[in-house]
């Protein structure tokens, strides 16, 4: 049976603690200031420190006793102190009010990793994002990782489904780094043209075509020092894919038009919500690429997997929209419980847009169920098309006198090329912004494009 210290400022908040960890078969030793910490943990034969977010003392106990983990327990909605906590050395971060069986496993987990001659050491590091909001287990694992990787100079993979907040995730990375005073450049390689993605990554020099009438710095001599965070990097053509790799692998760039190399120190960020490795498969995008982005992952888990976090970005949100937008953010509490049972399957940023509607639509009233129902509710089906109904007919006629046919993929073909003509012609021709409208990569439709 192993002892741990329960730090906690009054025997009303440490009792709770105390009670989980007992029930949990350890045994525990209370103290109510950090003095009394150190004289206990100075005695010998305590296992695991439970404490209060205190970045001095974690930081005191963590040179005087760097084998023992702390674990901190303490009210937080944001990743900041969850973050700053772990990277001065605490073996992770528990909101309050907590679950009794996490906490005991989060205990054990930190009683093992002790005696794991792998565990990773971090530096206390300034900073704060402010930004990631969630208590969950799920984006503790987040932070956690952040943490880690912030202050290192590794690049680093951001994966997650579309509005899950990647950006954000990179920007917390940018901030707890050594990095943090210098630039943060955001590139979507998704939002600009194929043709002009080059010259903006890399910069120009005067006359390299029509129009360059000055020599410019691109994306990567901007960030140059500081950080360069590739958002939407699966939509990059395989020709600047290439390019791509020997800038990471030689930290060397050349300006379109340009003769001569220019060394840069940046660190790389990337971010997809894509398949790459299927991609890889299909030929779309480079297996060595992404070995090299790699060399570090994070993956941010999905709404529906952050149990608990809905209502917490509910109320997040509607503080900051309601600021925005000038107006009460009050909301009900059966619109809070309806909220906390849906799936999002647009994640964190359709909640956001659902409540900004609720909110100009309510102004300074209460949003209530129904009003999040109705946001909610599925689009009424469109009649079918009359041009595909005779389409349909026609070839399953054919088919019929035939004795055979393939009448389901000449429709579907059929349908096929007429979302995509409606898709360029409501994106003017972009056909990044198509693709993404159509859930397709811009290779992708370029392939469909040339059939």
């Amino acid at each position: 049976m192993r002892w741990v210290l329960n730090w906690a400022s009054s025997p009303a908040a440490g009792e709770p603690v105390s009670a989980c960890l007992r029930e949990g078969g350890y045994k525990v030793r209370e103290s109510a200031s950090l003095a009394e910490a150190l004289a206990a943990l100075q005695e010998g034969g305590l296992a695991l420190v439970v404490m209060p977010l205190d970045l001095p003392a974690l930081q005191r106990i963590q040179g005087d006793f760097p084998t023992i983990p702390v674990l901190v327990v303490d009210q937080a909605e944001g990743s900041a102190g969850a973050i700053e906590a772990v990277q001065a050395g605490a073996y992770d971060f528990l909101p309050l009010p907590f679950d009794g069986a996490e906490l005991r496993s989060l205990v054990a987990e930190a009683v093992a990793s002790a005696h794991d001659e792998d565990n990773f050491e971090l530096g206390a590091i300034e900073g704060s994002s402010g930004e990631l909001v969630g208590t969950s287990r799920a984006m503790g694992k987040v932070y956690r990782d952040i943490a880690k990787l912030a202050a290192t100079p590794v690049t680093v993979l951001v994966r997650g489904e579309t509005g899950t907040g990647k950006e954000l995730a990179a920007r917390a990375l940018w901030t707890h780094g050594h990095r943090a005073h210098l630039p943060l450049v955001v590139v979507n390689c998704a939002a600009i043209p194929e043709n002009l993605l080059e010259s903006e990554l890399f910069g120009y020099e005067k006359g390299a075509f029509t129009g360059a009438t000055v020599a410019r710095k691109g994306k990567f001599e901007q960030a140059n020092g500081g950080t360069l965070f590739l958002d939407e990097i699966g939509d990059m053509s395989l020709p600047l894919q290439a390019k791509m790799l020997r800038v990471l692998q030689e930290k060397r760039i050349e300006r379109v038009g340009g003769r001569g190399e220019i060394a840069i120190d940046v660190r790389v960020i990337a971010a997809t919500h894509q398949p790459l490795e299927k991609m890889v498969e299909e030929g779309t995008f480079r297996e060595d690429l992404l070995y090299r982005l790699q060399a570090a992952s994070l993956v941010l888990p999905p709404l529906r997997d952050r149990m608990g976090d809905a209502e917490l970005l509910t109320r997040h949100f509607l503080a900051h929209l309601g600021e925005e937008l000038g107006v009460q953010g009050k909301i009900s509490r059966e619109a809070l419980s309806l909220i906390a049972r849906q799936p999002w399957p647009g994640n964190v940023r359709q909640l956001q847009n659902v409540l900004r509607r609720a909110l100009l639509k309510r102004r300074d009233l209460v949003i209530s169920r129904e009003d999040i129902a109705e946001l909610l509710a599925p689009a009424r089906e469109p009649a079918v098309d009359h041009h595909l109904a005779e389409l349909a007919r026609a070839a399953l006629d054919e088919a019929e006198e035939a004795g055979e046919g393939n009448a389901l993929r000449q429709v579907v073909a059929e349908a096929e090329r007429a979302t995509i003509r409606q898709a360029l012609e409501r994106s003017g021709g972009n056909q990044s912004k198509a693709a993404r409208w159509l859930g397709i990569t811009r290779l992708t439709l370029r392939e469909k494009l040339k059939k």
